[in-house]
């Protein structure tokens, strides 16, 4: 008996035994519980594969939660949350609403019976928790969408770093120590401002993270550079001032009618953070003192760059051919691509 029939005929004597549950559906096998007193509305289901399976227990059939799941995933820019309980149950959460998971794959039905009311009880309370904290953190936002954003910033800001307030310009300025990148004043120090003087959009930048000396340093090559920073990095974007050679980057976050969250701050000052240093060991330190070395550094980005992509071209068509080619062809085909393997493993051409 597999595992979806075996929790199937539990349930179902569950229905049968307990007046308060009743079989609700057959596809997945379904038995609810209608609200109480002191008990939630509550639904398991039966869901299963050939490797694992799990019972949902959950509030789907309540349409108001179904809004406040589906309320709460949009201010947390998430389509799915999981998260596992100590008590090895799993809370889920997505827009149909919320529910608690129990991985039965390894567990007994005699366990489980032996378990139901225990298990019954800490999903329950898992489920409360959840919804409550979800209607906090709805009403926390339902408060801060009717704040100026920068009090908002502020208060994000208050949590985790040390900052300026520069209200003239409409901006906060963070410091950070720095282990490679190097600024302008030969300090390992990098400044991040966040600026709210668009209403439209939040944006964070690096001002003076790099001032060129135009004269020593080709204007077209610090081009190529943010080009090819850029086509790497899609959402970021890098400027250079051609009157005194000032270089910075910056992301926008839109802001709209939307809700401000400060992990996508921290995602984002995180990021400029990791991309400062990584690119001023890689190429920016050498782009200010040593053109001709940071012009072959970048080419040599740019030529491997291409040879992998005619890499996967080539690949690609080997695996076309290989989906055309008769059973005879595919192994000669195959034959060659071991050859050309084992010849490269050994050193040869």
């Amino acid at each position: 008996m597999s595992s979806i029939q075996e929790y199937t005929y539990l349930l179902t004597k569950v229905a049968q035994q307990r007046e308060e549950w009743s079989v609700t559906a057959d596809k997945p096998f379904t038995i609810s519980r209608q609200h109480q007193d002191n008990a939630l509305p509550l639904a398991i289901s039966v869901h299963s594969n050939e490797s694992k399976a799990h019972l949902f227990i959950n509030l789907y059939d309540d349409s108001e939660l179904a809004d406040v799941a589906q309320k709460f995933l949009r201010i947390k820019r998430e389509k799915l949350i999981q998260h596992k309980d100590d008590s090895g149950l799993v809370i889920y959460i997505d827009e149909e609403g919320f529910a608690v998971v129990y991985d039965v794959t390894d567990v007994s039905t005699e366990e489980f019976s032996a378990q139901f009311d225990n298990i019954i009880d800490n999903a329950e309370e898992l489920l409360s928790k959840s919804i409550s904290y979800a209607l906090e953190d709805l009403k926390s936002a339902s408060n801060e969408s009717n704040r100026p954003i920068e009090q908002v910033v502020e208060q994000y800001l208050e949590k985790k770093y040390k900052f300026q307030h520069d209200e003239d310009g409409k901006r906060f300025i963070l410091g950070f120590a720095t282990d490679s990148y190097i600024n302008k004043e030969g300090d390992k120090s990098l400044l991040v401002a966040i600026s709210y003087a668009d209403k439209e959009r939040l944006c964070i930048q690096t001002p003076l993270m790099y001032i060129f000396d135009l004269n020593k340093t080709d204007y077209s090559l610090i081009a190529m550079v943010i080009a090819w920073y850029q086509f790497e990095y899609k959402f970021l974007s890098m400027s250079l001032d051609p009157e005194d050679g000032e270089l910075k980057i910056s992301i926008d976050l839109p802001l709209g009618q939307g809700t401000l969250h400060h992990s996508q701050i921290d995602r984002i000052v995180s990021f400029i953070q990791q991309f400062s240093e990584e690119t001023y060991s890689e190429l920016f330190s050498l782009l200010l003192t040593d053109s001709d070395s940071a012009k072959k550094i970048l080419n040599e980005k740019i030529d491997e760059h291409k040879a992998n992509r005619r890499s996967r071209s080539w690949l690609q068509s080997i695996q076309k051919q290989l989906t055309q080619s008769t059973d005879e062809q595919k192994a000669a085909i195959q034959k060659i691509l071991s050859q050309g393997k084992s010849t490269n493993e050994q050193g040869g051409i």
